[in-house]
């Protein structure tokens, strides 16, 4: 029994010491190579953990997430899945959203409204392109896809708020009808008849 106790405790010793070596490597080879660096925004993909790096060490790195929480990921962890750099070598960042305009609106006056009212958003990069795309004709709306460029991923959510707004009250001024989908509810009522409500708005 003695020898079992021994035996399970070498086991336990053996892939304890396993996990330090892989964390310890990958660790090394993060240093070296860089993937990333303190300060950098990045995902670790097949995880679901992205935020700042705060602190590379030999076995784990640290992550601070948006809500202001530390990750403490080990070093293999990483080694052994794709980490997307949002910060090296260009911080720089292409976002997008997309509009929905009404049928038998003028596509070019629509596209024209869309990427000066883009333009004009603090924080969108002036040296970079704003595209409006005729993406997709939709089954109540022709779908725009705008395209535009800000410093940092980081403002990602700060960006899509100040162009959602800019873009409604633009819209709105210029009498550009900005369609939703309809559902017609049919509710069965207790006599056994059918009574067809109003048309609902989805959410």
């Amino acid at each position: 029994a003695f020898a079992a106790v021994l035996g399970i405790g070498g086991l336990a010793l053996s892939l304890a010491a396993k996990d330090v070596i892989a964390d310890t490597i990958d660790g090394f080879i993060i240093l070296v190579d860089q993937p990333f660096r303190i300060g950098d925004r990045i995902e670790i993909q097949g995880v679901g953990t992205w935020g700042d790096v705060t602190d590379i060490g030999l076995r784990t790195t640290r992550i601070r997430t948006r809500d202001n929480r530390v990750v403490i990921v080990p070093n293999s962890v990483i080694g052994s899945n794709q980490v997307i750099n949002y910060s090296y070598p260009d911080p720089r960042y292409r976002i997008e959203t997309h509009v929905g305009i009404g049928y038998g609106q003028d596509i070019e006056k629509v596209r024209r409204i869309i990427i000066e009212t883009v333009r004009q958003v603090e924080g969108v990069l002036p040296d970079k392109p704003v595209d409006a795309l005729y993406n997709e004709m939709g089954d109540s709306a022709m779908i725009f896809r705008v395209r535009w460029w800000i410093e940092s991923y980081s403002d990602t959510r700060r960006m899509f708020d100040r162009v959602h707004t800019a873009l409604q009250k633009a819209l709105d001024e210029a009498g550009i009808e900005m369609p939703y989908p309809t559902q017609n509810v049919n509710v069965q009522m207790a006599h056994g008849t059918d009574d067809q409500a109003t048309p609902r708005m989805e959410p």
